[in-house]
């Protein structure tokens, strides 16, 4: 765990990143003093969708929509916060756009565009 923490904690307070540690991807969004992980196993079975979720713009989408619902529940509640405290409220919400950018083609928001164009 240090070396995931390390990883997660260099360079800018505000930045995107992407690593692997063993055997599993990590995507990190850290934004206004806040730090967001997206984790998943690299020996996967992927469908398409799960693919783009693991390795292309879906995992950065979903970590920017849960920063984005997050702060617009809790607002200036976030910082002096202890750890956990919207666990129970906050974790439907993770459990469902977990799902979302899981499973529905439309979360890419790219791929929905070219098809909305191609049926132009």
């Amino acid at each position: 765990m240090p070396i995931i923490a390390n990883n997660m904690t260099e360079g800018n307070t505000n930045n995107h990143t992407s690593f692997s540690q063993d055997r599993y991807l990590f995507r990190v969004k850290r934004t206004d003093g806040l730090t967001l992980l997206c984790m998943a196993s690299s020996r996967m079975v992927f469908t398409s969708i799960n693919y783009f979720f693991i390795h292309g713009r879906i995992p950065f989408a979903f970590l920017e929509d849960i920063h984005q619902r997050f702060v617009k529940t809790y607002g200036r509640a976030i910082h002096p916060a202890p750890a956990y405290a919207m666990n129970d409220e906050f974790s439907r919400v993770l459990s469902q756009q977990m799902d979302h950018y899981s499973n529905d083609p439309n979360a890419d928001r790219l791929n929905r565009s070219k098809d909305e164009m191609s049926k132009v």
